[in-house]
């Protein structure tokens, strides 16, 4: 956990936005949604990148929900806290999550890139779920671990991109800023889901992991999973085809299990059963 006392820097002021690029990769080849496709390597390598660019506005986008919502939730639980430290800690993490939001958001501006948010089931049960959850609960904290987890192994994914591909420099410094952070942040949520599902007894724990199943599930989809929208802005048609041949996938299939299993691998061991 960082120190609150540390020197605030804030992520917008540390990226050159003069130097947004679009002939470049925004995420890496192999880890667009289509890698491995065959139609889809057909394809000029600038189409290839153009999906690139919108798949990671597809994640930026989600990572303005999910950071706003976990913002409005920080919020109470630092208003309920009576341990200054405690208090301090969340109040340090709503100001990174808002550093992070205006830096997608001025990406998302910057880039031209207009796509309509997507309106997928994750998106649609996200917020009046999430304001029903307890926050500090052991689902509260659970749905955090992944919502903090999952971003940030594609981010890491991203930054090993670089060694193969010529990545957007602005890409690569707003990744770097969000996996630093944003490892702070999911340890953070581990230690209090583990402490929070200590506290559980068996039912609850077990009606606890019924009802986290299916969220990860959501979540993951929409992840690894982008709408039609993406396919529509990025120009390929017909977007019914190519979201059935990614649906098939077997190379997104993998990197899905892989960015996920590690935070399943976390909520077995501290007793959810997911």
């Amino acid at each position: 956990m960082s120190s609150v006392t540390a020197p605030y820097q804030d992520p917008v002021m540390r990226i050159d936005w003069s130097a947004v690029d679009r002939e470049c990769w925004w995420l890496p080849p192999d880890a667009l949604s289509l890698s491995g496709v065959p139609e889809f390597e057909a394809l000029p390598c600038a189409v290839r990148q153009r999906l690139s660019q919108f798949e990671y506005v597809h994640l930026l986008q989600t990572g303005l929900w999910l950071e706003a919502l976990f913002i409005e939730r920080l919020a109470l639980l630092a208003g309920r806290c009576d341990d200054p430290d405690r208090r301090a800690c969340y109040l340090r993490e709503i100001r990174e999550e808002a550093g992070h939001s205006l830096m997608f958001g001025e990406l998302i501006r910057r880039s031209g890139l207009a796509v309509v948010p997507a309106r997928t089931g994750a998106v649609r049960w996200a917020p009046p779920l999430g304001r029903a959850i307890a926050p500090g609960s052991a689902l509260f904290w659970a749905l955090v671990v992944a919502g903090e987890e999952v971003p940030n192994r594609l981010n890491i994914r991203l930054l090993r991109g670089v060694e193969e591909v010529t990545l957007s420099t602005v890409v690569y410094r707003m990744a770097r800023i969000h996996v630093r952070d944003e490892s702070t942040h999911a340890a953070l949520a581990r230690a209090q889901c583990e402490a929070a599902t200590k506290r559980l007894g068996t039912l609850r724990r077990e009606l606890f992991s019924i009802a986290l199943a299916p969220m990860l599930r959501a979540l993951s989809n929409h992840f690894h999973y982008p709408p039609p929208a993406i396919y529509e802005s990025a120009g390929l048609h017909p977007v019914a085809r190519w979201r059935s041949l990614m649906r098939r996938n077997p190379v997104r299939q993998a990197l899905a299990v892989a960015t996920l299993e590690p935070t399943l691998e976390f909520l077995r061991r501290i007793g959810l059963r997911v």
